[in-house]
């Protein structure tokens, strides 16, 4: 939780640096803003229970059961916003979710953990209307606006969790708040703002879905970085992903032929 905590709060406040250097205004309308603020408030609520759910279950299973999120975005396209999905589109998405389950390596004996599992969906629940809002928050508000709004707001919802579980915030190593630094300027600034920007020009559905690079990324940077095996079953696994990815994207939201 305080984590998540630092990595909003230092990103937050780089951005808000950003925003005064320049000296301009918010480029945003007062309903954009509140989604965007809206967002925010999923965003944080979401890094809460993921972060959690690590505590509670394996990092296989936690990253796999979050990275579902493409279903519920699908499911409120097609129920509520009353979008038609093209079927390779869907066999895109599926290809790219049975994937992520081969690199990462599931144990599915590990369903005693429940607990771990239901606060991972429930980060992924988040995760996906996040992106809807922040999608919507994006027709109008500038990038750098939006993600301001958002991250005041995760930065508050994450601090009240953080103070009703009683954690502490402070006595951490140097090594730690550079690691809390380092997430705010690579996953929170870069990361973040890669997605925020993205979300203006993909729908929400080819986004969510792109999304499952992540896994990926992870896999080989923790060959690279930390000397973690990469077997065959996880390279195809990756490989699953990409093309899950890539046939998702080529045909993004067309309808299916009648």
């Amino acid at each position: 939780m305080v984590t998540g905590f630092y990595r909003m709060l230092f990103g937050t406040l780089l951005v808000g640096a950003w925003l005064l250097w320049r000296g301009r205004p918010l480029a945003v309308t007062p309903r954009h803003g509140v989604l965007a603020v809206a967002s925010g408030l999923c965003f944080g609520t979401d890094h809460a229970l993921w972060n959690t759910s690590l505590v509670h279950t394996s990092v296989a299973n936690a990253s796999l059961l979050v990275n579902t999120t493409p279903l519920y975005v699908g499911l409120w396209s097609v129920l509520v916003l009353r979008q038609r999905l093209h079927p390779r589109f869907v066999g895109g998405a599926a290809l790219a979710l049975a994937g992520a389950a081969l690199l990462l390596g599931v144990s599915w004996d590990e369903g005693r953990h429940a607990l771990g599992g239901l606060l991972s969906l429930a980060a992924a629940v988040f995760y996906a209307a996040y992106l809807l809002l922040m999608s919507a928050a994006r027709r109008e508000a500038e990038v750098v606006a939006a993600l301001f709004l958002a991250g005041c707001s995760s930065t508050l919802v994450l601090g009240l969790y953080g103070v009703l579980g009683g954690d502490a915030f402070f006595g951490f190593p140097a090594h730690s708040w550079a690691a809390f630094a380092g997430a705010a300027v690579v996953s929170q600034v870069a990361g973040v703002m890669g997605i925020v920007w993205a979300l203006r020009y993909l729908p929400t559905t080819s986004a969510s879905v792109a999304l499952l690079a992540q896994p990926v990324g992870t896999t080989l940077l923790g060959w690279w970085l930390l000397d973690e095996a990469l077997g065959p079953v996880q390279a195809l696994g990756a490989a699953a992903v990409l093309a899950g990815i890539a046939l998702a994207a080529a045909v993004q939201q067309e309808a299916p032929p009648d």
